[in-house]
Order: C-alpha cells, then sequence, then structure tokens
C-alpha cells in the first residue's frame, strides 16, 4: 500500500482511517517523521512530545479529525512545558495544565505533537528570531513564513500536522496563512478562550486556526467551540462587497492580479452591493498604528523586568519598540485608542448592506527575510481585530513559481458559522473555475 500524501487535507486522511487504509499510529509516526526530515532547515517546531495515538472513542460520534496531529503556538500552554512566546528571557513557568483550546483538541482524539516558532511576544510579522532561528517558508527557501504565527503556518504548508493553532492580534494568523498558501481562521472575538495564552493585547488577541482547507477548519472548530454549533446558515442570496479600487488600499501588482480573478468568479456568483465605509490606504495605515501603539503599551508592562535589568537579552526590533513606547504620553495612547474604536465603528458598518466583504488578505506577497518588512503587512488585516470580527484567508491560485496570495471574507460578529459555511462554497467555486 502507497503512503498517503503528507499533504493530504485531514478530510481525506479521516476516510484513510475509516477505511483501515493507516492506522492512527502510522499516520502520527508518518508526521514525525516528516518534522524529522524538514524541520532542521524550516525552524517551525521548537519542540515536539512523544504522544502516543488517541484511545477509541466511546459510543459518542469520532471526531471529523479523530487519530490526527496537531501543533501549537509557542504562546499557548501545553501541560509541563514552557511558554517561551518565542523570547528565551521571558522566563515563564511550565504550564500546570493546557489551554482549554489544547485540551478541546485533545478531547476530540487529536494529538498535539509540539510547539511552534513565532515572532518573539507576537510583536511582529516576520517570525526572524534570534533566539530559536528563523522560521522559513516551506514554499520558497530564504522567504518569511509571516508572523506572528509563521511557524503555525508554516507547519501546516509543509504538512508537518493536520491543523495549528495560532493567535492573531492584528493579523498574525491571516497573514502568515496568506503568505503560505493555507486557510487561517480568526473567530469572532471571545468565541475562543484566551486562558493559558500569552497576552499581547487582551482587547485584540484571539486564537485561530490553521489548516489545508475550510473544511478542517470547521471541524476543528467543532471541537473548540461545541456550543456553538456549525449547522451550515441558509446562504441563498448572499449580499458582498468587494473594494472599488486595489491601489487605493496599497495592494501591490501581483496581487491585485490573483485577487481580481477570483473576484470575477464571485461576482458571477453572488450579488455585490456597495463596500459602506470602505477605508482608504491613510486610513488602514492611521488604524493599524494605533493598534501597533496599544500592542507596545501593554506588552511594555510585562516586559518591565527584563526591559530594567536584561535588555540586551531582547531581540533589537523589540526592544526598539519598547524603547519608542517609552517616549509617547497618555495623550497618544489616548488618541490611539479613539482609532481604534473609531476602526471598529466603521468595521460593523461594513454590513448595513453586505454579509460579507471580501477584500486581499496582505498587500504583498511572502518576501525574502534579508528584505526590511513592508510596513503595510497588516492594513487590511487589522480592522477585523479591532471590531471582533471573524475573518478567513484562503489561498488564491497562482502561475508557477510565483508565491500565493490570500483571499480574505470578514463577516459580522458572531456569524462564524455562516462565515465559514460559504468560505467551503469559495473555495470550491475558485477551484473549478
Amino acid at each position: 500500500m502507497a503512503p498517503l500524501d503528507p499533504l493530504l487535507p485531514g478530510r481525506a486522511v479521516a476516510q484513510a482511517l475509516q477505511a483501515g487504509q493507516i492506522s492512527p499510529g502510522q499516520w502520527l509516526a508518518a508526521q514525525r517523521q516528516r518534522i524529522s526530515s524538514l524541520n532542521p532547515s524550516l525552524r517551525a517546531y521548537l519542540s515536539q512530545t512523544d504522544d502516543g495515538p488517541p484511545s477509541e472513542p466511546g459510543s459518542g460520534a469520532k471526531s471529523a479529525l479523530w487519530g490526527m496531529g496537531f501543533a501549537i503556538k509557542d504562546n499557548i500552554d501545553l501541560a509541563g512545558q514552557v511558554s517561551h512566546a518565542g523570547l528565551a528571557a521571558y522566563g515563564a513557568q511550565p504550564a500546570e495544565r493546557d489551554a482549554p483550546v489544547v485540551s478541546a483538541l485533545k478531547a476530540a482524539g487529536m494529538v498535539c505533537l509540539g510547539r511552534l516558532n513565532m515572532h518573539p511576544m507576537a510583536l511582529g510579522a516576520t517570525n526572524r528570531n534570534r533566539d530559536y532561528g528563523d522560521c522559513l517558508n516551506p514554499l520558497r527557501p530564504g522567504y518569511t513564513p509571516g508572523g506572528s504565527s509563521g511557524g503555525s503556518a508554516a507547519a501546516v504548508a509543509a504538512g508537518l500536522c493536520t491543523v495549528s493553532l495560532g493567535t492573531d492580534t492584528m493579523g498574525s494568523v491571516r497573514l502568515p496563512a496568506a503568505y503560505c498558501g493555507v486557510v487561517g481562521f480568526k473567530p469572532s472575538h471571545g468565541l475562543l478562550s484566551v486562558q493559558g495564552v500569552v497576552p499581547l493585547s487582551l482587547m485584540l488577541d484571539h486564537v485561530g486556526v490553521i489548516a489545508r482547507d475550510v473544511a478542517d477548519v470547521r471541524s476543528a472548530m467543532a471541537a473548540l467551540a461545541p456550543h456553538w454549533g456549525l449547522a451550515s446558515s441558509d446562504l441563498a442570496g448572499v449580499r458582498i462587497a468587494l473594494p472599488a479600487q486595489l491601489g487605493a488600499l496599497g495592494v501591490e501588482a501581483d496581487v491585485a492580479l490573483a485577487f481580481e480573478k477570483a473576484a470575477a468568479v464571485l461576482r458571477r456568483a453572488q450579488p455585490v452591493v456597495p463596500w459602506t465605509g470602505a477605508p482608504d490606504a491613510a486610513q488602514l495605515t492611521r488604524y493599524r498604528r494605533s493598534g501597533l501603539l496599544l500592542c507596545e503599551a501593554e506588552l511594555h508592562g510585562r516586559l518591565a523586568p527584563l526591559l530594567e535589568s536584561r535588555s540586551a537579552e531582547l531581540p533589537p526590533d523589540l526592544l526598539a519598540m519598547m524603547r519608542y513606547i517609552e517616549k509617547k504620553t497618555s495623550l497618544d495612547l489616548g488618541r490611539a485608542l479613539a482609532d481604534v474604536g473609531q476602526a471598529a465603528e466603521t468595521a460593523h458598518r461594513w454590513f448595513d448592506e453586505a454579509d460579507f466583504v471580501v477584500l486581499p488578505t496582505t498587500p504583498q506577497t511572502a518576501f525574502d527575510l534579508s528584505s526590511p518588512a513592508p510596513a503595510n503587512q497588516a492594513d487590511l488585516t487589522a480592522m477585523a481585530n479591532m471590531a471582533g470580527l471573524p475573518a478567513i484567508t484562503l489561498a488564491l491560485a497562482c502561475p508557477p513559481g510565483q508565491l500565493p496570495a490570500g483571499l480574505q471574507i470578514v463577516g459580522r460578529r458572531g456569524d462564524d458559522a455562516r462565515l465559514l459555511a460559504w468560505a467551503e462554497q469559495v473555495q470550491d467555486l475558485l477551484a473549478a473555475r
């Protein structure tokens, strides 16, 4: 029997498990072998577990992801291990228990394979990491996977786990998922617990899911939020809003071309309505900068002991941001908080007429890690965090040899199930074109 393709989505692996073509132990061993082979160059995993396959479930229905491996960002608690949050000097104690999101996936019969690389303290979007090594994009040597959940996206894209968990404060799940050509979902604020997660911003932080396709995200969410339910909502007559001018949003030409091809497919399938309150590039930049300022201020308090006595142990970019915030006043922070509030109010108005807003996930594709990071990486993702809206990124088709772009779908707060149901339809539409 030929081995299963390690890049198969979970639903295909589930069929093989149910048919007896492979056992959970064999599948986990294959994933671990692939980690051993690829991780020395990718540096997606920081550590691994030796957890064995799950026991057969009792009388209840078996989870769609039963027997498969997942991995977690280094800022999420795993019992007995330290959540370093990508920074060796952070100095946390070993966790007494799993974070609730980890417990939920284990209870569904998934196996945690290990902890994943990240941009230090989740404050950055390249996954350059002085302490643990730079995580690389598996699609192109030397290129960034994005961040801050770079290891979470790289591990899924390289077939080193079926599902991964990351955190998303202003785009940190969706951005690396787009750069690595996989699916990344940020739920509505508060839907998934952030207990047992090293915080960056309590106002903006979300736990998110990365997988190879939307079906696997939906299966993971069924385990993570069983109280919520995932029954498909009525999708008849879904109305969408699209950007009128991508150039006004700072989108680069290759991303704009891939997005417009997908948008043409959606225009034939769905009614298109005006995008109420559509921001321009200047507004997006202002909102993103204000959100960043609040993140820097909150993290500064958390890192105060290190800043006082061990600042040389902080990576230069993180230290520079901490020193920058020290020069800001309460008036600066008040203005930033007002901007974030205005961004949230504006984003909620997007759904006066539309059910979903569809836009690029990032203005650019992945770039060489030796290049400066584009300042506007999170311009198109941050507002969803500020309003607590659910948002997902899907991979857009690209010519051979070209890096992928992402198509982002944003929905009303609390409309997560409907968004995922429609995103799966969009995924199928784009695959069939």
